[in-house]
């Protein structure tokens, strides 16, 4: 299991941002914009966002059994009249495509759409949760580097969850997920605002001392890993989220 999302979180950051992908991240931006309460913009998202991500996965299921299929009788172009034993099918980007490229941007819009439009700060969280939980490739290929920003600042904004916020970024750095600029600037604002309060939520349950060091643990995980330690570079990056924001700041595999 473990292997296998290892390999999924390498295929996910060699995703390439296209003109198409582009084109329709535009596309479903302004579809949501049509939405004009947050039930309506919650079953278009079930539908258009979700139900997508499963579609693909569908694909890519049936794919890869045919090709374990063809790999059983011997159908597979690599066969040869030696006999010699065909390799087993591999999952490659040549072969299918595990999730659209937009999908990790649309997942990250909607949680600051029901946050900041719609005032539903639990309701942005349920969609990074539903996303987390739908598939292994939505985990892997949904939350991404752009979602776990929206969750950090929806746990520190709307809760002042400051273990919330320190267990997100722990999870970035245990499944790979690289911060960003975003990212650090997001804990910068954490680290200005908690030294500003005198008494607040976290102080209650773990003590003075405890904010502090969770604090530097915080401040540490926003860093990213020395460059020898993280996977080989991904290929054109998706678009610059905060630009879009503007003016506000597969199928769990069986054991």
């Amino acid at each position: 299991m473990s292997d296998l999302f290892g390999k999924l979180r390498r295929h996910s950051k060699r995703l390439k941002w296209t003109t198409e992908a582009d084109g329709e991240f535009d596309k479903k931006k302004e579809e949501m914009e049509l939405c004009d309460t947050d039930q309506q913009l919650l079953e278009w998202a079930m539908r258009e966002v979700f139900g997508q991500s499963q579609k693909y996965e569908e694909r890519a299921r049936n794919a890869i059994a045919k090709a374990e299929e063809q790999h059983a009788t011997g159908l597979t172009p690599s066969s040869n009249a030696s006999g010699s034993a065909n390799p087993p099918p591999q999952l490659t980007s040549t072969h299918l495509e595990l999730q659209h490229p937009t999908y990790p941007y649309l997942i990250a819009h909607l949680m600051h759409s029901f946050r900041d439009k719609y005032r539903d700060p639990h309701l942005a969280l349920s969609i990074f949760d539903y996303a987390r939980h739908l598939s292994i490739p939505s985990y892997v290929f949904g939350c991404t580097t752009p979602a776990y920003n929206e969750l950090l600042e929806t746990r520190w904004s709307c809760f002042r969850d400051l273990r919330g916020v320190h267990d997100a970024l722990e999870e970035m750095r245990v499944n790979g997920v690289e911060p960003d600029g975003r990212t650090k600037k997001l804990v910068e604002k954490l680290r200005r605002e908690v030294g500003a309060r005198t008494v607040w939520e976290e102080e209650s349950m773990f003590g003075s001392g405890e904010v502090v060091g969770m604090l530097s643990k915080i401040e540490q995980l926003a860093i990213k890993e020395p460059r020898g330690k993280r996977g080989k570079g991904s290929g054109r990056k998706g678009p610059a989220f905060d630009a879009w924001k503007g003016d506000a700041l597969k199928e769990d595999v069986e054991d």
